[in-house]
């Protein structure tokens, strides 16, 4: 039997890596003298191809380090033969300890009593685990707190220093576009990292920067920045013009038919028809991930390089007015956002405000698996 069949999903999001580097390139050269760039790929890196993307990426030799969400995505990468560092940003749980030493995955202490338990993992490994710590500043999420749980802390890395190697402290802006709010998380993270330092633990790197504060406040970058929309996509409502949109999700039209006034869309009428309408049927529905807020406020989609809105949905398919695209027809090509294969482009930032979300990421980590996720 055949098995080499291509592509058969209904849709694809196309992840354009030419403009993907460009972008890296340009987040590389904003950067001060000193200063790495951490590519965020958590969230099967935010819905784009978490493997896909590290591939990509993993070919620049100034990024030595990429950041995740949990242990299972950090071995997803290692098995994949990602070898660059790998820290993961969120709690780790004792049932993780062992997959992540011997993954060489770097863990993030954030809390009191699991120094000495990787500890205990590690000398039962016979092979150390590097760390980095999270300090609490703001988010009140997870971390230690600078002072006096803090001093507990460093006792424990002390009593566990043969097997748990400290290689660097940070946290999280937990508001990113607020200068107040930022300055005071950036001073107590040093106030922190410092802490550290006079009691003789090494923090070899001290980052809280991420997309939207490497944008608006350049000052917060120290040693480290943690980039992840801003590798796709450019600042939702303040953009420097700089990043290029890199994906688009693209499907095909199933069904074209004039439709009249009075006729109802999808289950239990959901939609009436007010004129007459030519009504296309895509193979994409809330299966899929297509938002169903989109398409309540009928958003834009493309059809023949024209925007046409949304109609309608259910699990696996949708209806579009199509009335405006001369000869529509069967298997033409429908884009969601991004661009279509004739140039014409449509933002995925743009979609995203139409439904209050605050950036286009939102759309695109909501996809699910049959969506094909396509590199090129």
């Amino acid at each position: 039997m055949n098995t080499t069949y291509g592509v058969l999903n209904n849709s694809s999001l196309i992840i354009d890596t030419d403009k993907l580097r460009e972008n890296v390139r340009t987040i590389l050269r904003s950067l001060p003298a000193g200063t790495k760039l951490i590519p965020v790929v958590k969230d099967d890196a935010y819905g784009m191809g978490m493997v896909g993307v590290a591939r990509t990426l993993s070919a620049f030799p100034e990024i030595g380090c990429f950041a995740v969400a949990n242990v299972s995505e950090g071995v997803t990468l290692r098995r994949e033969g990602i070898r660059q560092d790998i820290l993961i940003m969120g709690s780790t749980l004792p049932f993780q300890y062992v997959p992540a030493v011997e993954c060489d995955l770097t863990v993030t202490v954030s809390r009191l009593g699991m120094v000495p338990e990787l500890a205990e993992v590690c000398k039962a490994q016979s092979k150390p685990l590097n760390v980095q710590i999270k300090l609490e500043t703001g988010m009140h999420r997870i971390g230690v707190e600078p002072g006096e749980e803090l001093a507990v802390l460093i006792g424990e890395l002390k009593a566990a220093q043969e097997w748990v190697h400290v290689t660097g402290a940070f946290s999280h802006f937990a508001w990113p576009g607020n200068a107040e709010v930022c300055e005071a998380q950036y001073k107590k993270l040093l106030a922190g990292a410092e802490q550290l330092k006079a009691a003789g633990i090494p923090v070899p790197m001290c980052h809280i920067s991420a997309s939207e504060s490497s944008e608006l406040f350049p000052q917060y970058a120290l040693d480290a920045v943690r980039i992840g929309r801003r590798l796709y996509m450019d600042h939702p409502k303040k953009p420097l013009g700089n990043i290029q949109e890199v994906v688009s999700w693209r499907s095909y039209l199933t069904n074209v038919k004039q439709r009249h006034a009075g006729d109802s869309l999808a289950y239990f009428g959901k939609y009436v028809l007010d004129k007459d309408t030519v009504v296309a049927t895509v193979g994409v529905g809330y299966g899929d991930g297509l938002n169903e807020k989109l398409v309540a406020c009928h958003a834009p989609v493309l059809v023949g390089g024209k925007r046409c809105p949304l109609l309608a949905c259910c699990m696996d398919q949708c209806f579009v007015d199509v009335t405006g695209v001369e000869d529509a027809k069967v298997g033409d090509e429908i884009t969601f956002f991004g661009y279509d294969s004739d140039g014409n482009f449509l933002s995925s930032q743009e979609t995203a405000n139409l439904i209050g979300d605050d950036e286009g990421c939102g759309l695109t980590s909501a996809l699910m698996h049959r969506v094909a996720r396509v590199f090129h």
